[in-house]
């Protein structure tokens, strides 16, 4: 597994570097600028808004803790002053007496008057000082209430406790005489305080307060910041003692429940929270990191406006400074692509400046000008070189051939003695006429033929009606000139290697014609044939080019004259791209054919010379 996942890396990277090394030089030039200045840019401006975003956070916790424990001196300076409500309802002379002489039978419904006028006037004289209360209760051993509303003599106060008495009788017994918080299901906060017997401390009654809310927001000042304005206080049971944003506060509850302190990833918002010691209330406050980091994303746009004004900044002088290396670049390479052996001279560029790269465009002018001069010199040499290698194949021809048709003529003196020989004579002087050559180098394809059927005529006093010349040409083929002494050779190879030991007729069939700017000229004969060993031999070495072709003259023990000498005349003068092609079965045919282009381009020097004037 670890050998795969090197192999994936060292693949990725080797792509990049070859993506690196394919891309053009201008666009490396603003790859790297732009590399070498957004880079360092875009890590100081993540660095910098993180570490703006690092010091808000810890700010806001500083500024909530400072917040929180100024709260926390307030709320419990209000639950202090709530408990003193409490401990004077509890401790007043009038209620304490009047509990003391209730005997709780209800029988004496003077006694319970006089009880409850007094407990009324108790309530009468504390409630209109403490506007914190908003209702107020004793409740009697024997579960009577005694209520006082601010608003009315009724209230509701009475049927919450009796609704839930025994709950508020535990909370209190807890409590051993000191206050204790309760909370209805509406939410409603109470203060219950259990009054015993100073004597025996006995359980006489219960005290039991409703405190406003409206206290803890006086208590707690006005919404001056987000955090005044989120604030929660929470009771340990999870019930919500007060909230300034009740929507806000639902939304967030899991979360403030979540994370006590810190950031909540998951909604997003900053919450801060304290502990009442005594009473473990829990005050917590939040906000949104939206709102926290406004500063942040104000900053984080004034970094991206940044990027993209130095990026603007940055194209336009990579711009102007790649142009200026970029040209005198692209002038060496156009220089380069332009330059073959016709147009060196003319490759030269134009020096302007005097940098690395104008020593480079120096250097190349020199080298130019020394290639000039080079491929001047090789061109003539060559040229000199395949005139001499022509004249040197066609000087093979010419003794074989005179040699063949001597050897004919002595033939027919022997076996004759008769004037034919005369005839025989005569066509040889032509042919000899032909080989030398005297005026034009070209010769057109009909004149070639001509000097065919007086080579074919001489044959035919050796052999008589044993070889037969059939012609089937295109009269457009007569009018096109290729060198003397093409097609003859072939002619004589089909004769000597083909019909000459055939025992019966030998025919030979000349075919000629032009299709797709191309002319072929065939040779067939039906003597003896060729191997397929031999055949793939012959067509190898037809294929060899002319250089190769030379080098291996020097270590071949048998030299063909031939068809092998006719066909390195043709690549000398046409090109590599044309030639001889030969197919064979034995005892069937062999076909010769010769490919050639229609137009021939003359050049000045006339390389290609069958043969000299001197």
């Amino acid at each position: 597994m670890i050998n795969k996942v090197t192999s994936g890396l060292t693949w990725k990277i080797l792509s990049v570097i070859r993506f690196y090394r394919n891309i053009s030089i201008k666009k490396k030039m603003f790859l790297i600028l732009y590399i070498q200045i957004l880079i360092p840019l875009i890590f100081i401006g993540y660095f910098s808004f993180k570490t703006s975003e690092n010091l808000i956070v810890e700010k806001s916790k500083s500024y909530s803790n400072e917040l929180l424990s100024l709260v926390e001196l307030r709320l419990q300076d209000t639950i202090n002053n709530l408990n003193i409500i409490s401990q004077d309802l509890s401790n007043d002379e009038g209620i304490y007496s009047a509990l003391l002489n209730y005997d709780g039978n209800g029988i004496n419904k003077l006694q319970d008057y006089e009880v409850r006028s007094h407990i009324i006037n108790a309530f009468q004289q504390i409630i209109p000082t403490r506007t914190e209360v908003s209702a107020m209760c004793i409740v009697t051993n024997t579960v009577r209430v005694i209520e006082y509303d601010r608003s009315s003599l009724e209230s509701d106060i009475k049927s919450v406790v009796l609704q839930n008495y025994t709950e508020i009788q535990q909370l209190a017994r807890k409590a051993g005489g000191s206050t204790v918080w309760f909370f209805d299901a509406d939410e409603n906060a109470y203060l219950v305080k259990m009054i015993y017997n100073k004597d025996n401390y006995k359980e006489m009654g219960l005290s039991v307060a409703q405190i406003d809310k409206a206290c803890f927001e006086a208590a707690l000042g006005g919404p001056e910041s987000e955090l005044m304005m989120n604030l929660t206080i929470i009771s340990p049971e999870g019930t919500i003692i007060y909230c300034r944003n009740y929507d806000s506060f639902n939304k967030y509850a899991e979360a403030i429940q979540e994370t006590p302190n810190g950031i909540n990833g998951k909604d997003k918002i900053f919450i801060a929270s304290r502990t009442l010691n005594d009473l473990r209330w829990r005050i917590a406050t939040y906000i949104p990191l939206k709102q926290l980091y406004v500063d942040v994303e104000g900053l984080r746009t004034s970094m991206i406006l940044i990027c993209l004004v130095a990026i603007l900044l940055l194209s336009i002088v990579s711009f102007f400074v790649s142009f200026d290396m970029i040209k005198p670049i692209n002038q060496l390479v156009n220089a380069m692509k332009g330059m073959n052996i016709d147009k060196i001279s003319s490759s030269y560029i134009e020096i302007d400046r005097n940098d690395e790269l104008g020593f480079l465009q120096k250097t190349f002018n020199t080298m130019t000008k020394e290639m000039d001069h080079l491929v001047n010199w090789i061109y003539r040499e060559q040229l000199t070189r395949k005139e001499a290698e022509i004249k040197a194949l066609q000087s093979q021809i010419n003794p074989h051939f005179l040699f063949n048709t001597l050897e004919s003529i002595n033939w027919m003196a022997q076996l004759n003695n008769v004037p034919e020989i005369s005839d025989t004579v005569s066509d040889l002087s032509t042919l000899l006429d032909i080989s030398i050559g005297r005026d034009d180098r070209l010769i057109t394809i009909e004149e070639e033929f001509i000097y065919i059927d007086k080579y074919i005529s001489l044959l035919k006093r050796r052999f008589e009606d044993k070889i037969t010349l059939i012609k089937e040409v295109d009269p457009q083929v007569l009018y096109v000139k290729i060198p003397r002494l093409l097609i003859q050779p072939l002619i004589e190879n089909a004769v000597y290697h083909g019909v000459e030991n055939n025992r019966g007729k030998g025919i030979i069939t000349l075919v000629a014609n032009i299709k797709d700017g191309l002319i072929t000229i065939e040779v067939i004969d039906n003597g003896t044939g060729i191997s397929s060993e031999e055949l793939a031999k012959l067509n190898n070495e037809m294929n060899l080019d002319n250089n190769t072709y030379f080098k291996s003259l020097s270590s071949k023990k048998n030299k063909s004259i031939g068809i092998e000498n006719v066909n390195r005349r043709i690549k000398l003068f046409y090109g590599e791209n044309y030639g001889l092609k030969i197919e064979s079965k034995v005892y069937i045919y062999t076909k010769v054919s010769v490919t050639l282009p229609v137009q021939i381009h003359n050049t000045k020097e006339g390389y290609y010379v069958q043969g000299s004037n001197n």
